[in-house]
């Protein structure tokens, strides 16, 4: 059970957008957990604070996202943050973006990626091949690629936001938590659920989006035709997240 508590003079149409993100999410996992006073407030599920403000204008820092609070037992989020720079959010509208943006940050502050190295679910870290070693991840990957190893492929280039917090863009194309929003249809697979299982959540998996392995010319068709590219997603801030005392 989300809560969003908005920051500023935020429009109806982009409340919505974050709305919509986190009935998403919902649906995929149970966000909710048993009433814990946080800093003077009852809270029964994940908290985000989001809010759109003014930053260093187009093409800069495009905002920060991440959980800000975790159980100390769970290792899980109680309260998080997502701040967008208006700037990029203007243009993110106008190209279409913004709604999935929204939908891939929202993923990091519920853990995926940002949670990774805390539980010690990556192998052969800065290595040209990291893996995520979720057991339920590795399962679907299985399914996707039988031979494409024990362990989920993430991606391998990238600043600290993007770098062994997202899915490999060059072996996965278009889903929606790799580094880039590649593609038109931006689907949630079965794979990226199954992270949030290995993470300790209870998930959902008939919310997934059907997907399978891109081609090498799908992936040409989407753009993506090589490792290194600019991305919105690779100029994202991350939080550092303190335990919950008591």
């Amino acid at each position: 059970m989300i809560t969003l508590v908005f920051a500023g003079n935020m429009s109806a149409e982009r409340r919505a957008v974050f709305e919509r993100a986190a009935a998403k999410w919902d649906r995929v996992m149970d966000t909710s957990f048993d009433p814990v006073t946080v800093e003077g407030e009852t809270l029964r599920g994940v908290q985000i604070d989001a809010s759109i403000t003014p930053i260093d204008g187009p093409e800069g820092v495009l905002g920060q996202a991440g959980p800000s609070i975790l159980f100390g037992t769970t290792g899980l989020p109680v309260k998080g943050i997502m701040q967008f720079d208006t700037a990029d959010v203007e243009r993110l509208e106008a190209q279409d973006r913004f709604a999935d943006v929204i939908l891939h940050e929202m993923a990091h502050v519920l853990g995926f990626g940002t949670l990774w190295p805390r539980k010690n679910l990556i192998v052969g870290s800065g290595s040209a091949d990291p893996r995520f070693t979720g057991p339920a991840s590795a399962r679907e990957y299985a399914l996707l690629d039988p031979e494409g190893g024990r362990f989920v492929p993430v991606a391998n280039t990238g600043g600290a936001g993007t770098r062994e917090a997202h899915w490999r863009e060059l072996i996965f194309g278009d889903e929606l938590l790799t580094g880039f929003l590649s593609g038109a249809d931006r689907p949630l697979s079965r794979m990226s659920i199954a992270s949030f299982e290995d993470l300790g959540y209870v998930v959902d998996y008939t919310t997934a989006d059907p997907f399978v392995l891109p081609s090498f010319r799908q992936l040409a068709l989407m753009g993506i035709t090589e490792a290194v590219r600019v991305c919105d997603l690779c100029r994202m801030g991350r939080t550092t997240p303190v335990l919950l005392e008591g």
